[in-house]
């Protein structure tokens, strides 16, 4: 596929409301619904103009919490009857109910929970809600076997420790991906939730041997610079973290080139380039963790702002990208996150502050 001309994932933000109040939140979700949200009706127009991307890109329904609108199947319902592939992420609370889950088994390709640590006092301390862990372990109970599986787990200072633990969840519940969120300063994160440069090295090494002795997709969110792990494979594995996190994990140390998603010009995904994001009031941005707005759903087409507008063009250019990342020699295939320069410097296209190579 081109990335210029069709996203490879485009996530909708179906609504701001949860109830819980996650320390790393990018959305700042808020407890009651937004009267703005976008309608049935707007909901329409969106499937309609989305299903005119040719390939037709993966539909994440997320929010917010999703659940916490009560015509979320009906949602749903419009973007599966344009074919569309339609995935979900939602919040484990009490509005995940036997009933609500029956439901998403029949109308979504794979559900996504979040599990930010094996047990509920490191999980319950991130989301700031007691009894979410316990909840969230109820879901995976109930949808094992049933439908595909994701876990969600955000990369901090607060749980790396604990991966190994997370990695046997993984296993145990026979997860067909375990999504990793490197943690960009936006929303309600703050940059003393992230890892140094030297422990996202360690732990995409760590990553990297899990994928290679692993049955199961790992994928990161915001780290693209693990393509160039995958490609080259780590190199000083002597060090006191990736030593302590495979000494307690069952995992072998096979090392081969590692699959890249990348389109038919040789682009990696990153902000923007193979993503975009619907906001839950319709704004059109490159990503969720970067709340640049260019058209709104409600009166523009998705397509052609996706297409022609000038922050998706530069963000799919790696030849306008500034610092390391500008010089580096997998500009293409990385790119580096175009939120987390945002975030950190202002500037969209300058250098990924957490990239572990440093152009190198």
């Amino acid at each position: 596929m081109d990335f210029n001309e069709s996203p490879i994932i485009m996530f909708i933000e179906v609504t701001k409301a949860c109830l819980l109040s996650c320390k790393h939140c990018r959305a700042n979700a808020i407890h009651k619904r937004d009267p703005r949200e976008l309608t049935l009706e707007d909901f329409e127009k969106l499937a309609k103009d989305v299903s005119e991307f040719n390939p037709k890109p993966m539909i994440i329904i997320t929010g917010g919490d999703p659940l916490m609108r009560h015509d979320l199947f009906d949602i749903i319902d419009l973007f599966n009857e344009h074919n569309l592939n339609v995935s979900i992420s939602f919040s484990g609370t009490k509005l995940a109910t036997k009933d609500a889950l029956e439901q998403m088994m029949g109308k979504v390709k794979n559900v996504a929970i979040s599990i930010d640590g094996s047990n509920a006092r490191i999980h319950d301390d991130f989301r700031k809600v007691q009894g979410t862990f316990d909840t969230s372990m109820g879901i995976l109970e109930y949808l094992s076997g049933k439908v595909s599986l994701q876990i969600n787990t955000t990369v901090g200072r607060h749980n790396i420790q604990d991966f190994p633990n997370i990695l046997d969840l993984v296993k145990e519940y026979k997860i067909r991906t375990w999504d990793l969120f490197f943690i960009v300063p936006t929303g309600r994160a703050t940059s003393e939730l992230s890892l140094t440069k030297e422990e996202v090295m360690d732990t995409m090494k760590f990553l990297y041997y899990v994928q290679t002795s692993s049955d199961f997709r790992i994928k990161v969110t915001e780290a693209p610079f693990y393509n160039r792990m995958k490609l080259e494979g780590p190199d000083n594995i002597n060090t006191p973290l990736f030593n302590n996190l495979v000494n307690n994990s069952k995992i072998n140390f096979e090392k081969k080139k590692l699959p890249v998603t990348r389109d038919k010009n040789n682009l990696g995904v990153t902000d923007g380039r193979g993503t975009v994001f619907v906001s839950h009031i319709g704004d059109i941005q490159p990503t969720g963790f970067l709340p640049l707005t260019t058209g709104n759903v409600k009166t523009d087409s998705i397509v052609e702002v996706y297409r022609e507008s000038k922050l998706f063009r530069d963000l799919k250019d790696p030849s306008k990208l500034l610092g390391y990342c500008g010089n580096c020699a997998y500009k293409e295939v990385c790119g580096g996150s175009r939120a987390r320069a945002y975030a950190v410097y202002g500037n969209y296209m300058a250098e990924d502050p957490a990239c572990p190579y440093g152009g190198k």
